[in-house]
């Protein structure tokens, strides 16, 4: 499945759904559905629309339900998880740098 080429958009801050759909290749009730599961696609309006970051998120969830089988109702979690594995990644890293930094001060002593 390719990405999406977002510069080739019309520039809009908003899409409807109908947009978005053809976009990503997915029909629009499987849009409305997989909103059930994550809250953050609804806008508050009656009227659905879809900034960039919602497309994206969109487009990841249907990487993952699409291609690696994961359950809409499972993709909060999936994504809540990611999300904070990610961030001791980057904890890690920072101190490794500190002590490797460390490491080379004293060698120059």
């Amino acid at each position: 499945m390719s990405d999406i080429d977002f510069s080739e958009l019309p520039n809009k801050k908003y899409y409807s759904i109908s947009e978005v759909s053809t976009l990503l290749g997915i029909k629009q009730t499987e849009i409305r559905y997989w909103e059930k599961f994550q809250p953050k696609l609804r806008s508050k309006s009656v009227i659905r629309s879809y900034d960039l970051k919602k497309i994206k998120l969109l487009l990841e969830m249907k990487k993952l339900i699409k291609d690696q089988g994961i359950k809409p109702g499972k993709i909060a979690t999936y994504l809540t998880t990611k999300k904070n594995s990610k961030s001791p990644q980057l904890g890690i890293k920072k101190e490794l740098i500190k002590i490797r930094n460390t490491i080379k001060n004293a060698r120059k002593v």
